[in-house]
């Protein structure tokens, strides 16, 4: 994704606000997969006037259920706990030239930041599991993330919006059974990727009346 910076510049830098706490995804153990474009939550108890449509909220055990027992293009799935290794490599930044004679004074370009990339694997799958989540390649997919704190991570683009959605994904891919014999578990492989400033947009959902690890 190229830097998206406002010309001609103001010169005034944006504030960094503080904070008194950290704030760390910890090890993803599940997701949620939505259509893309077809699901959006609330993020309050109303929905203003002028705003998208929302579906409902996902803070909201009886509000989820809907959506995981729809027919239709917003039905939402949740995958099996990741048996192992997820991991988000963060993308890395798109230069140009540099040491060379295509740039001002041999000085590299920074011009954007690539996606990142989330990976890892699934253990011990029945074969209608696998299916399930193979025939997910098929379809234009958003990805919101639950971690071991039983939080859900989604995406918020506009925060003058109160909605939120998936995370926006592509190459999605889902490999074959790897198997390795005796006293080990078979593994399912998978892989996505977030666009750049996915986590800078990122909003921590936790659940007024359910666990996500447990209840979905």
């Amino acid at each position: 994704m190229s830097l998206d910076c406002s010309c001609p510049d103001d010169g005034i830098l944006a504030d960094i606000p503080t904070s008194d706490c950290p704030f760390d995804l910890k090890q993803i153990q599940k997701l949620i997969f939505s259509t893309a474009g077809n699901v959006a939550w609330n993020i309050l108890a109303e929905v203003a006037e002028g705003k998208p449509i929302i579906t409902a909220r996902l803070d909201i055990l009886a509000d989820v259920a809907v959506q995981l027992a729809a027919a239709d293009n917003t039905k939402i799935v949740v995958t099996p706990f990741i048996g192992g290794d997820p991991i988000i490599e963060a993308g890395e930044a798109i230069t140009e030239g540099g040491n060379d004679n295509s740039t001002l004074n041999g000085v590299e370009l920074v011009t954007g930041t690539g996606p990142s990339k989330f990976t890892a694997v699934f253990k011990s799958l029945t074969p209608a599991q696998e299916e399930g989540l193979k025939l997910a390649m098929c379809k234009n997919i958003e990805i919101y993330l639950i971690s071991q704190k039983g939080r859900i991570y989604a995406y918020q683009p506009d925060s003058a919006v109160d909605s939120i959605t998936g995370f926006p994904t592509q190459a999605f891919w889902v490999g074959d059974r790897g198997n390795q014999g005796f006293g080990t578990n078979d593994t399912v492989a998978i892989q996505f990727s977030m666009p750049s400033g996915w986590s800078s947009k990122m909003i921590e959902v936790d659940p007024v009346d359910y666990n996500p690890l447990y209840d979905l």
